[in-house]
């Protein structure tokens, strides 16, 4: 493919060594996530992620059906994998913010509800991961990246093409933080944002980090200013989803209910600085 370790030839070919990378990052991380060895699952299912978004950053460069299929498929691995992990952050966020050691009978129960929800999840992944879909998922992946279905957008220069694409990505979050910012109390509007934040996160580090290496010195900051927004918005998500599950009748002043909302409420508070670290960031890249 193209000059092998040199530059890369095209918008296509670089395309193609970012996805290349994030497959063999699925291989490894695989076994891990099955035997449920510790982070495992996580690690996995960032790869998923990470494959996912950069499908959908640079799509134009390659067939939209191959590209959708692909999508859907991964999209449908990361949700059951997503049973897993949203299992094992909630078992964090109540250690967080319950002394379970001193905790009441009730909070032991709950902790050993959550535990089992884990388990049954884990097992069912496990189930999942070794079918006749995860082959032919895999499959079709490698299917993929041995005859990319390029489109003649993929014959553009790489730099420009790609420079590009990732400035769409970052306009993207900058729109979602506007909606955000419009209802501050929409959930929903704070996921899309996250979401967004993710995408660019991943779609830059895949043409910026090895093997295809563009852009110098300028792209990890806008890499690293949108995983800002994501963490700070993911535990917004935890910390809210934790209280409401929580709330007190008498909601004291420390009772966990409270501080996990204070929390909250601290990431929050932060984002609109990690969005302006964002849009400086952008500035510089262009």
């Amino acid at each position: 493919m193209g000059e092998g370790a040199g530059r890369p030839v095209d918008a296509g070919d670089a395309v193609v060594r970012a996805l290349e990378a994030v497959a063999a990052e699925l291989d490894a991380t695989l076994g891990p996530a099955l035997l449920d060895q510790p982070d495992g699952v996580h690690r996995h299912r960032k790869a998923v992620r990470r494959l996912r978004s950069t499908l959908s950053a640079y799509r134009p460069f390659f067939d939209d059906e191959a590209v959708r299929h692909l999508h859907r498929v991964y999209r449908d691995w990361g949700r059951e994998l997503g049973e897993v992990r949203d299992a094992e952050v909630r078992i964090a966020v109540t250690r967080r913010f319950l002394d379970v050691d001193e905790g009441s009978s009730a909070d032991h129960r709950r902790l050993a509800d959550l535990q089992r929800d884990h388990r049954s999840a884990e097992r069912w992944v496990a189930r999942r991961g070794t079918s006749l879909v995860a082959v032919r998922r895999r499959s079709d992946l490698a299917d993929f990246l041995a005859a990319p279905p390029r489109t003649e957008k993929a014959r553009r220069p790489a730099a420009r093409s790609l420079r590009r694409r990732l400035v769409k990505e970052g306009e993207r979050v900058l729109r979602r933080a506007e909606t955000a910012a419009a209802e501050p109390a929409s959930l929903p509007a704070l996921h899309e944002l996250r979401k967004a934040a993710r995408r660019l996160r991943y779609a830059t580090e895949a043409v910026t980090r090895p093997p295809v290496g563009l852009f110098g010195a300028k792209a990890p900051a806008l890499a690293d200013s949108a995983e800002r927004i994501h963490d700070l918005l993911g535990d917004h998500r935890d910390a809210i989803a934790f209280a409401e599950s929580y709330a007190s009748v008498d909601r004291p002043a420390d009772s966990p209910a409270v501080r996990a909302r204070a929390v909250a409420a601290a990431r929050l508070s932060a984002l609109p600085r990690a969005v302006e670290e964002l849009r400086d960031a952008l500035a510089r890249f262009r």
